[in-house]
């Protein structure tokens, strides 16, 4: 008798979205989730999660979701009956996961941009203090060269003062030292110091304008080092949704892949983005051979002996198509 033929694998661009599905199916009723997840620990759902971009797990879902509901809603009873596994109400759960992973994934993606961008400006700014505070420190120590004279020790107090600009720390602690320095210059309202500074053009304004531009150095520099406020959707809370997603995803493969070999019009969802993650046993199925393939004697063993101590005849259990090594871990 010839093999039935299965349906094509669904291809349909016209898949309705998971936002339509959930409308057509409805809500699922409260404390599904948490039955289907009891005595599966958070650090495993994390696990699992983190293996696969959630972008991925997206993918596939909305696709074979959509053709998991069009098979349901057209099925017999026969073909539900082969569907055992697999429910109206799962479905709704698995759908109401999706979405919520979408809009976690939406979210997340949005606050990486906002927080790039934040961090763009804030280095700006604080490259634009640096530039300004340099420039205002070169020339007060010019201006206040002028006015200490040509002496040794206004010379070491100057250069003392100045100090570096290894950091915008050390650059904003030159200036306001060079602000001190020249407030003491000030201070002396007669004799040839005071008179270098007003060919200088040193006074109050220039100083408190050292000591402002100082302030907002410093401020420029904890702004730029200071960390983001925490996202509300960090990477854990993806990859534990995803892992969510992935047992939801999984069960309901499962259903239709057996319900694919007892009935091949009934349609194989097959994973495409997360298929690493699921495997297909590459052996064909046991034809009343023992493993192996041969039908005579295996070798180094009695004749009509299978090996592992199976009865002569009978074929070994067929290898699971989804074996639990190549479902989601």
């Amino acid at each position: 008798m010839a093999k039935p033929t299965s349906p094509p694998e669904e291809t349909d661009d016209n898949h309705p979205t998971l936002e339509s599905l959930a409308d057509r199916l409805g809500t699922p009723e409260p404390g599904l989730l948490e039955a289907l997840l009891d005595g599966t620990t958070g650090s495993q759902l994390v696990e699992r999660g983190r293996q696969i971009a959630s972008s991925r797990v997206l993918t596939d879902m909305r696709r074979l979701y959509a053709t998991a509901h069009a098979c349901w809603s057209s099925a017999s009873k026969d073909k539900r009956e082969k569907l055992r596994g697999f429910s109206p109400e799962l479905l709704a759960l698995a759908v109401e996961q999706a979405l919520a992973l979408e809009r976690m994934l939406e979210a997340h993606e949005s606050a990486g941009q906002k927080k790039d961008a934040a961090r763009a400006t804030k280095d700006a700014a604080l490259r634009d203090a640096l530039s300004r505070a340099l420039l205002l420190r070169d020339q007060a120590y010019e201006v206040l060269r002028g006015v200490g004279g040509s002496g040794k020790e206004p010379r070491e107090e100057l250069a003392q003062a100045y100090g570096t600009a290894e950091d915008p720390a050390a650059l904003a602690r030159g200036l306001t030292q060079l602000a001190a320095l020249g407030k003491r210059y000030l201070a002396q309202k007669k004799g040839p110091l005071a008179v270098r500074a007003r060919l200088m053009r040193l006074d109050q304004d220039y100083v408190e304008r050292l000591e402002e531009t100082a302030r907002e150095l410093t401020q420029a520099a904890k702004t730029a080092a200071a960390r983001p406020a925490g996202q509300k959707v960090t990477s854990g809370d993806l990859d534990r949704a995803d892992g969510i997603n992935l047992i939801l995803l999984e069960q309901i493969v499962r259903v239709f892949e057996r319900a694919n070999e007892q009935d091949p019009t009934i349609p194989r969802l097959v994973p495409i983005a997360t298929r690493r993650l699921f495997s297909r046993s590459s052996r064909k199925k046991a034809t009343g051979a023992p493993s192996g393939g041969t039908t005579g004697a295996p070798s180094g063993g009695n004749a009509g002996a299978p090996s592992g101590g199976a009865t002569g005849g009978t074929p070994l259990a067929e290898d699971d198509p989804l074996d639990d090594d190549g479902a989601p871990v």
